[in-house]
């Protein structure tokens, strides 16, 4: 199934952890059928989001890796709708306090066009997950049976190309590995 992959900034991490962010900004939006399936990428910058209890902690600025979530796959949730953000009056009315910014960030962020995707059913994992554990969409038109990377044995693409080694600068199509 086609997902998306998201790379968040450890702030708002925290603010969707929370449940205070519900409304991810962005500039482009995927090409899928609405519900789909997005997974969110702490990234790797400063402060550090640690793992305790199977919740996230709040910021701090630790030097140690251990439950680090920064660089880690760190939940998933449902976009169930998608508004169109230019104007920014096709948005909901609270459109600025469900993405923990201001109408004026919102503009200056976008430059014109831009959407805010809906987030619902949050999943926060107990363990953060690699980026390893996901691979791109395969570009292949073929079966996967009749693809050279196809195994017979053990019937699963064995193309390491596919497999997520960087996160994506915004936003890209993934499935899990």
């Amino acid at each position: 199934m086609k997902s998306v992959m998201l790379s968040i900034r450890p702030k708002w991490c925290e603010k969707i952890v929370n449940g205070k962010k519900t409304f991810e900004v962005r500039k482009t939006r995927p090409k899928l059928q609405i519900p789909f399936m997005c997974y969110i990428y702490c990234t790797m910058e400063h402060p550090y989001i640690s793992v305790s209890c199977g919740e996230l902690d709040k910021l701090n600025y630790r030097t140690n890796t251990v439950g680090r979530c920064n660089g880690k796959v760190i939940g998933e949730f449902t976009c169930d709708r998608i508004y169109e953000l230019a104007p920014i009056n096709h948005a909901p009315d609270d459109v600025e306090k469900q993405a923990c910014l201001t109408r004026e960030e919102i503009v200056n962020y976008l430059k014109g066009t831009g959407y805010g995707w809906h987030i619902s059913d949050l999943l926060i994992y107990d363990q953060p997950r690699e980026l390893t554990a996901f691979r791109r969409l395969c570009p292949n038109d073929l079966y996967c049976e009749a693809c050279a990377m196809y195994s017979n044995n053990n019937g699963i693409c064995n193309n390491g190309a596919l497999t997520l080694r960087r996160p994506p600068q915004s936003w890209c199509y993934v499935e899990e590995w």
